[in-house]
């Protein structure tokens, strides 16, 4: 156990320290005494007084009186005359560090032109940023007025009188109508949550609304409006089906219906159906489209209403579904007037155009030489479209769930031993040929043959030209080199033959149209094959007043992804 520390004592024996009272007397007890600085450079040096002290301890008592001598191994303090000089140094090392040692007023004269040079060109990217950015920003604030569109007939000094509140300004904007995606932001500046607020469908009477100023219109302009503008972002049947709807509320609201196709990729409307003017005149029949700056797409009771696939979901969401829905029935029930509404409008809107009926109709006739009785319809949808539910592989349904569905119909609805002709439609040629291929073998004489046709297998070449050459991808149809107006055309005619669409454009007598479809419910061509079958055949006489689900036995439009584990089992249209 080591011994305690010992008060420091007199290591002079022979001086005389009695008198403490004597300040010398108190010097010359410390005179020769060993003292350790305190300081940080002595810790550095010499590891610090606590190794010091701890060593001490650990020393054995006849050494405690061995004197040990220390020194700093630097000064303690620097001197100011070295501070002086060392902050000179710096300071002369930081200019020659940045340069400011060579700048003189030759170099600044001759290196400020590619300053200033440098500067406006940051200025003009600047200016550059900001007129793409917000177009007519620049225009506002230098007081220059922002031209419209070269062709506008309005006149600016006849504005009817808006409440500035309600204002809708389009100030920021050069050219009309708006894009697409122009609108659907215009919508999310009003509902910013991206939908509309609980309200009724169509807003309180004598409640003013937003909207945008409108000029005093050319003779002959209609009055009221409801637009539909196509941009080619979806599919062809998933427009047709979004139009079906909002061609139903134009009729319901006595408004004007129109399409505007300025921004589609598959050619004009009237090179696929016929002008929505002449088969939904509406209340001022003949009527001229409204100035196209005065088209708006949210909120929905403006004066001229636009509404595109982007814009659609804050339209026909559950305020929609609240107020044409049939609230008394349950599922699929519910959707009865939405299911009526959109054949409506397929059998009289949205009418091929004269090319498209010949075309069905050569294609129907066709399909009549090879037997006397009707189909079963069969869409099989590829390419960007996978399966919900049943999952094969590459994730699409398997071509065995189509081949059994049709058996099954064959066996329910088609005489035993006949043979039964199956119309095949698909994006992709592969699929078609796989199903011929398994439904040939599947099948006994005994239970007779099932025969298949397609546009591939058609004698006209004017019809295989119509056939899709490979699988369908929404984001690549763009860049494709084929003629764009001529696939549409062969996706109207597979559409009408697979689901009886236009039947009186191609068979007078109407014996020629399908039985049943078979189809994925992922599909709009498969949603707008259920319309023309009717309500009942479609699903199977439900009661009206029962729980709404589908008979399967006895319905003839069958989803074989779904089967109906979804509710409801069908739905008028998708949203996007």
């Amino acid at each position: 156990m080591s011994e305690r520390p010992r008060p420091l004592t007199n290591l002079d024996d022979t001086r005389d320290l009695s008198s403490s009272s004597s300040p010398l007397a108190s010097a010359s007890a410390y005179e020769h005494q060993s003292l350790t600085p305190r300081t940080p450079r002595f810790r550095a040096g010499f590891g610090g007084y606590e190794e010091a002290e701890l060593g001490g301890r650990n020393r054995q008592h006849d050494d405690d009186d061995e004197e040990e001598v220390q020194s700093p191994a630097a000064p303690l303090l620097r001197s100011s005359v070295d501070n002086d000089n060392n902050d000179g140094l710096w300071q002369k090392d930081v200019q020659s560090f940045l340069g400011l040692d060579k700048v003189s007023p030759d170099m600044i004269a001759e290196r400020l032109p590619v300053v200033a040079g440098c500067l406006i060109a940051g200025l003009l990217l600047f200016f550059a940023l900001v007129a793409f950015r917000s177009p007519g920003t620049l225009e506002y604030y230098i007081g220059a007025t922002v031209p419209s569109e070269a062709n506008s007939t309005t006149s600016p000094t006849s504005v009817s009188p808006v409440d500035s509140s309600l204002l809708i300004s389009y100030a920021n904007y050069t050219s009309f109508p708006l894009l697409p995606t122009e609108y659907v932001s215009e919508c999310y500046k009003i509902h910013p949550e991206g939908r509309m607020k609980p309200m009724k469908y169509w807003g309180e009477d004598g409640v003013p609304t937003k909207d945008v100023a409108h000029h005093q219109p050319p003779e002959g302009t209609c009055s009221s409006t409801i637009t539909y503008m196509l941009d080619g972002r979806i599919g062809l049947a998933s427009d047709l089906a979004l139009i079906a709807q909002i061609a139903a509320l134009a009729r319901e609201r006595n408004r004007t219906f129109l399409v505007d196709d300025t921004y589609w990729n598959r050619g004009k409307w009237t090179d696929h159906f016929q002008d929505v003017r002449l088969t939904q005149p509406g209340p001022e029949p003949g009527c001229l489209p409204p100035p196209s700056e005065e088209l708006v797409a949210c909120p929905r009771q403006v004066k001229h209403w636009v509404v595109n696939s982007h814009t659609a979901k804050f339209h026909l969401s559950h305020g929609f579904e609240d107020q044409y829905e049939d609230a008394y029935a349950r599922n699929l029930n519910r959707l009865k007037p939405i299911f009526l509404r959109a054949s409506e409008s397929l059998t009289q809107t949205i009418r091929p155009s004269e090319k498209n009926a010949e075309l069905i109709a050569e294609t129907r006739k066709e399909l009549g030489t090879k037997i006397s009785s009707n189909y079963i319809g069969v869409h099989i949808r590829r390419g960007d479209h996978k399966a919900k539910f049943t999952k094969g592989p590459e994730g699409y349904v398997p071509i065995e769930n189509f081949v059994n569905e049709v058996k099954g119909i064959k066996e329910r609805f088609f005489a035993e031993g006949d043979t039964t002709m199956v119309y095949v439609a698909s994006d992709d040629p592969y699929a078609i040929e796989s199903f011929e291929k398994l439904i040939s073998e599947s099948l006994s004489p005994s239970r007779g043959y099932v025969q298949t046709f397609s546009l591939h297998a058609s004698s006209s070449s004017s019809l295989r030209a119509l056939a899709s050459p490979k699988a369908y991808v929404q984001a690549e149809f763009n860049a494709l080199h084929e003629d764009k107006v001529m696939l549409t055309r062969g996706v109207i005619v597979d559409m009408a033959l697979v689901s009886g669409l236009w039947m009186e454009d191609g068979d007078d007598d109407g014996k020629m149209k399908p039985d049943a479809v078979v189809c994925t419910i992922g599909s709009s061509i498969c949603l707008l094959s259920a319309p023309p079958l009717s309500w009942s055949p479609a699903f199977g006489d439900m009661d009206p007043k029962g729980l709404g689900y589908p008979v399967r036995d006895k319905q003839r439009w069958l989803d074989v992804d779904q089967k109906g584990a979804i509710v409801p089992a069908w739905k008028g249209f998708q949203m996007f």
